[in-house]
């Protein structure tokens, strides 16, 4: 009896809520979930397109934007953490499992394809906290023990399924170690990595951030963008690795990136030419606006920079967090990638921890901090939550980061796909079909690398942004 009555609360509850107001459907979009039926072949689709998961202290804020998405056609649900955590109370070892768990059911009950965790840290300290949980890979590389043994991976909460279309843990012995591969020997877990949803986060601090994003989403998408400067795509480069290459490796990149986007004014900020001599070159032709901004190159949580040509000692400090608020390009806000710029997206950073950060510590990332600035900055931030890896052969770029950064144009140029989280989803999916993974591989240049390039690869932003706007 009590199932079948769960199945009739499945079926009544969500026509319910498609007309309740929105501040209703906040409260209690999640109690129409029947969570009996693992399967994914039991997918429902048509009820809601786009899941919104955040602590009610930001639901208030959230409403204008699930009243946009809705009067959009795209049908959004906003779910309190508390109701995931409840809803999951049989599954899931930990909060971030029972949000996995949660996004799985709502695929295959509500048919969701987009997924927005909204919420970064909650706190300064040196502890951890989080307003929506985060997954850390234990992915180790040479580097990574300088500092930790493990990082940041949004994918965790994409990648629902793996190849059998089981629930996919990420922690096939059961160990806690979630995506364990250890430095010399295989991999112990063999996640899948394919994102089975469109998912992005906004990783915001506090509520005053998060309305300066939602306001920028809902102009953006509102008003569309302009052609006359829409149709431009900045790109800043140097010789990222000085003597590996007979080549400037960040410009022959950017190179290619241009080349994919053949309808569109490339603006080149390159250290060949002497047009990139520090943070004002770039300021400058983002104030006057683009659709894109392609910064390749290196970075740590505060900053984006790169190397002249031939010269190894030399800096150019491209861009940092205190020149941001020289950006006033205002509605004229790109989608920047910046993959290649190790832990630009790093958004466990604190004023109470140093995290690669160069000196003074950080309460936010450079990659969200482009995204909260008032007079302009980004609609949307694409980077490394670590160090991200460069590929040894710079013609194929086989699983390099410049591959994932370069793809990302080719899907929304050649394929078309102008989604903001669907083109971050196929630039993944594609990178993993040209590039197979050996599992079995210990070499540290190996496939890890191009696990770890994916599995670090995060996207700041609402996953179903149209690009460019609804003109």
């Amino acid at each position: 009896m009590k199932s079948h009555l769960k199945k009739e609360l499945f079926i009544v509850i969500p026509i319910l809520l498609m007309v309740l107001p929105a501040w209703l459907v906040s409260s209690v979009g999640s109690l129409s979930l029947d969570t009996t039926s693992p399967q994914r072949t039991s997918l429902v689709s048509g009820i809601y397109d786009l899941l919104i998961i955040t602590p009610k202290i930001f639901h208030y804020d959230l409403l204008p934007l699930v009243n946009h998405k809705n009067g959009l056609g795209i049908r959004t649900v906003l779910v309190d953490t508390n109701e995931v955590y409840d809803q999951m109370f049989w599954q899931g070892r930990d909060e971030a499992e029972k949000v996995k768990y949660f996004i799985k059911t709502a695929v295959e009950k509500w048919g969701i394809q987009y997924v927005l965790l909204v919420g970064g840290r909650s706190n300064q300290g040196s502890d951890e906290k989080y307003w929506v949980p985060v997954r850390y890979s234990s992915l180790n590389r040479p580097y990574e023990t300088m500092n930790e043994t493990h990082f940041l991976s949004d994918l965790y909460f994409a990648d629902i399924y793996d190849r059998n279309g089981s629930f996919s843990s990420w922690d096939d012995n059961d160990n806690g170690l979630f995506g364990e591969w250890p430095i010399g020997g295989p991999a112990v877990d063999h996640p899948d990595l394919v994102p089975d949803v469109s998912l992005g986060r906004l990783p915001c601090l506090n509520a005053q951030e998060l309305r300066i994003v939602i306001r920028k989403i809902i102009l953006y998408e509102t008003f569309g963008c302009a052609d006359s400067w829409f149709k431009t795509m900045v790109v800043v480069a140097g010789d990222t690795y000085p003597g590996r290459t007979p080549y400037y490796d960040g410009e022959f990149y950017t190179q290619q990136g241009l080349d994919l986007m053949a309808d569109f004014r490339p603006v080149k900020i390159w250290a060949s030419d002497g047009s990139l001599k520090n943070w004002v070159d770039v300021v400058s032709p983002v104030n006057k606006g683009c659709g894109f901004l392609w910064m390749s190159g290196h970075g740590n949580p505060k900053s984006w920079a790169t190397h002249p040509p031939d010269d190894n000692d030399t800096w150019i400090h491209g861009l940092r967090i205190r020149n941001l608020p020289f950006l006033h390009n205002r509605q004229k806000l790109p989608v920047c990638i910046t993959g290649s710029g190790c832990f630009n997206n790093m958004f466990n950073v604190s004023l109470g921890n140093s995290y690669f950060v160069y000196g003074m510590p950080t309460p936010y990332c450079i990659g969200w901090a482009l995204m909260i600035q008032r007079g302009g900055g980004s609609i949307a931030t694409i980077g490394a939550t670590a160090f991200s890896y460069e590929s040894p052969d710079i013609n194929l770029g086989y699983g390099g980061i410049e591959w994932l950064d370069r793809q990302f144009f080719a899907e929304y140029s050649l394929n078309h796909t102008d989604i903001l989280g669907d083109t971050w989803r196929s630039s993944i999916t594609s990178v993993l079909r040209n590039c197979p993974i050996d599992w079995s591989d210990g070499t540290i240049d190996g496939s890890a690398i191009i696990v770890k390039n994916v599995e670090q690869w995060a996207l700041f932003g609402d996953p179903s942004l149209k690009i460019g706007g609804y003109r």
